[in-house]
């Protein structure tokens, strides 16, 4: 049986990804080895799964129902530009978020959700963010360096309603998202 490539993720809407994509522009005019994302692929990844089975999506979807679909809405405010795992030798370009108790109790959520189904449990503090780009090399790092610590993003909130559960498949131009389940967070 074929395995599914699967993360969860948070959506983004469609102004906000605007906004980033202006301000994606804004670091690919520094030049470097960057593969930048495609604005319709912004979104903050919650839990990345790997290669699943494709009997175990519905039993993830109805257990994510379970611990997070009554939890209700919330807002995330998006804010700041930076790179991991720093500014100075960025491996990935990013727009973060303010600290949030609402998201980091979905992402723990989340996490405990996958563990009870036999995904490996990642103990590492989550950091939410929205991935720009990867850098490749170093050719241009300076300036893209420098135009990371110029770049400004105006602060942003967005209501965040529902969760996905995302097939991911890589393909020799990057990797093509598809919307497995969709977790309303609506009680």
């Amino acid at each position: 049986m074929d395995t599914v490539r699967t993360f969860i993720a948070l959506p983004l809407p469609s102004e906000l990804k605007e906004k980033i994509a202006r301000t994606q522009s804004e670091l690919r005019e520094a030049g470097g080895d960057v593969k930048w994302d495609a604005p319709d692929k912004f979104h903050i990844t919650l839990k990345f799964l790997g290669d699943a089975e494709p009997p175990v999506i519905p039993k993830l979807a109805e257990s994510l129902q379970k611990s997070i679909g009554g939890l209700g809405a919330f807002e995330v405010s998006y804010e700041g530009v930076g790179g991991f795992p720093n500014i100075i030798r960025p491996r990935v370009v990013w727009i973060g978020t303010k600290p949030s108790s609402a998201l980091d109790r979905v992402q723990r959520l989340i996490e405990e959700s996958c563990a009870a189904l036999g995904f490996p449990r990642d103990d590492r503090q989550f950091h939410a963010h929205i991935t720009l780009g990867r850098v490749k090399g170093n050719r241009g790092l300076d300036g893209l360096t420098a135009r990371l610590k110029s770049v400004t993003f105006e602060p942003s909130i967005a209501r965040c309603s529902e969760i996905h559960i995302m097939r991911s498949d890589l393909k020799p131009t990057g990797s093509v998202y598809a919307l497995l389940k969709s977790i309303p967070l609506v009680p």
